[in-house]
């Protein structure tokens, strides 16, 4: 891959990270916070754990715990009007 490639991947996950974000109830107004977030908890982890799904999945976790500020408070009532819009 050439440079300009990863740069490209890289954006892509980011916007990835987003969408779970936004998935785990988070307001899409805190979206950008909450990756800046994720990249620090990211940086705190030891180097020897293994880096996949459910890591991933616990830091987001953990994250939501930490920050309740950032998400909806009510995450079904706002995934019922987004269903009802699809419709």
């Amino acid at each position: 891959m050439q440079e300009n490639e990863y740069q490209e991947l890289a954006l892509e996950i980011i916007d990835m990270l987003g969408v779970a974000f936004y998935f785990a109830g988070a307001e899409n107004r805190h979206i950008k916070k909450l990756i800046d977030i994720y990249i620090n908890e990211i940086d705190l982890i030891e180097d020897d754990r293994e880096f996949n799904q459910t890591l991933i999945i616990s830091i987001i976790e953990q994250i939501k715990i930490k920050y309740p500020q950032f998400f909806r408070q009510n995450p079904k009532a706002h995934q019922a009007k987004c269903t009802k819009n699809l419709k």
